[in-house]
């Protein structure tokens, strides 16, 4: 079994001369020996070792379960960290499953031990038919290719040297070293799923359908992976064209991810929600299917809020994705709560934007977009700058009459998470111009103008 190990050890590389190794042991055959093995590679790699142990105060013998495993890694020389943890008060009070509560309590305590000891690799006992148990399961979930894979090799600060090795093989193991390790009654009890699939449904499909099953599960793992990972460095690659982000939010092109393949657009949406959110927990093909759907076709301010807090929004030309925590500091992210006033002739700057106000009497410098010109003797000084409010109204240019502002950015098509930034001119008596957008009827220029006021906005 140790030729098999440094065999996938040397191809998956990992480890690196000098690093720091905590093994996860819970003293059953997979974690002693995963221990036992560490212990004799970490000269030969170069690695030092640390053995850490979690006691969930679920079974009696649990606390003997945590006296064994400090002896026996002081018996080969290792320190041993150990913690105890009611995890069944946890479920109770979070409403969890004692698996998945317990599975999130230990890797807490791993990880803030690993960190103590300088950013420590967490080894677990994890071996290959935990791979193919996995992969069983995910498959009855309906899980796509980034499921089917199972467990990687090295992931997030995780090693699993010991899965290219079978539960026989470790038991095998154990016993010619001597390894005398305890055994988990839990991993008898037929109430959980993944004791189900190794109790009663892998043997009933090695018997009934394929005896080679564990192998063709493994293999499936192996494919699934390879073309996983190969689809994640060519998504990865859109980001900056089809996928941009500026911190606070993702926004995805909707016409360039029309145009990708739909693994590719699955792949895109998949790596924006876990950037975003920190994780896919909780996303299923049915949110990724919609949330392209939304992105393609759907209609212009259409919102879908994901699992964890995520916000998809419909913009014109794409879709944004933006934690709702975000969102209110998007939505009230205007150029100021009260109006300023604008110097002119002069420069104003209000939160980054600057208004350049000059009075010109011929030759107008005008620049499409970012300047407007009006009559001066028409308005009524002084001018301000505001956001945008509720139940605005102005007389866009050449209209022939009024209309709502929330109305103008909708027929222009002015993307709803940019509205409350756009610099809104007025003068004492109306809006005189939708800065970049367009100007009002009210001071506009005629053939008997003589004072030209020129507004130009330098970002």
């Amino acid at each position: 079994m140790l030729e098999k190990v440094k065999e996938w050890v040397d191809r998956q590389r990992l480890f690196r001369p000098g690093i720091k190794v905590l093994a996860a042991c819970s003293g059953g055959p997979d974690s002693l020996a995963l221990v036992h093995v560490l212990q004799r590679l970490k000269d030969e790699y170069c690695f030092s070792l640390v053995v850490a142990h979690v006691n969930h105060m679920f079974r009696p013998e649990a606390a003997q379960e945590a006296e064994f495993v400090a002896e026996f890694s002081a018996g080969l020389g290792l320190s041993c960290h150990v913690t105890a943890i009611d995890v069944a008060s946890y479920c109770k009070a979070h409403k969890m499953s004692s698996q998945e509560a317990g599975r999130l309590l230990r890797y807490q305590y791993l990880r803030q031990v690993a960190a103590s000891l300088g950013g420590a690799l967490i080894a677990t006992g994890h071996h290959r038919d935990d791979q193919v148990e996995t992969v069983l399961i995910n498959l009855l979930r309906g899980a796509g290719s980034s499921g089917l894979r199972g467990m990687r090799p090295s992931n997030g600060g995780i090693i699993r040297p010991l899965l290219p090795v079978s539960r026989l093989d470790i038991e095998a193991y154990c016993t010619a070293h001597s390894l005398n390790p305890c055994q988990d009654s839990s991993n008898f009890k037929s109430d959980y799923l993944r004791n189900r699939v190794r109790l009663h449904l892998l043997p009933s499909l090695e018997t009934g359908y394929n005896p080679a099953i564990r192998q063709a599960l493994w293999r499936l793992s192996e494919l699934a992976g390879d073309e996983h990972d190969y689809i994640y460095c060519e998504a990865a690659k859109l980001w900056g064209t089809v996928i941009l982000d500026d911190g606070c939010k993702a926004v995805i092109d909707s016409r360039a991810l029309a145009e990708l393949h739909r693994a590719m657009q699955r792949e895109c949406v998949r790596q924006v929600i876990e950037k975003k959110r920190g994780s896919l927990t909780g996303i299923s093909f049915s949110h990724v299917e919609k949330i392209i759907s939304m992105a393609i076709s759907g209609a212009v301010g259409a919102q879908m809020l994901l699992p964890g807090g995520l916000v998809a929004c419909k913009t014109y030309k794409a879709l944004t994705l933006t934690m709702a925590a975000h969102c209110a500091e998007l939505d009230s992210g205007k150029l100021d709560v009260a109006p300023s006033e604008i110097e002119v002739p002069g420069r104003t700057t209000v939160n980054g934007v600057t208004i350049l106000a000059e009075i010109i009497t011929a030759a107008p410098r005008q620049q499409e977009g970012i300047t407007a010109l009006f009559d001066l003797d028409k308005l009524r000084l002084p001018l301000t700058v505001r956001a945008r409010r509720p139940g605005d109204r102005f007389r866009p240019l050449g209209l022939g009459g009024s209309k709502k502002l929330k109305d103008f950015f909708i027929d222009t098509k002015v993307p709803l998470s940019e509205r409350n930034s756009i610099p809104v001119i007025s003068d004492q008596q109306e809006i005189v111009w939708v800065a970049g957008y367009r100007q009002s009827e009210h001071g506009r220029m005629s053939g008997s103008t003589k004072k030209i006021l020129q507004l130009t906005i330098i970002n």
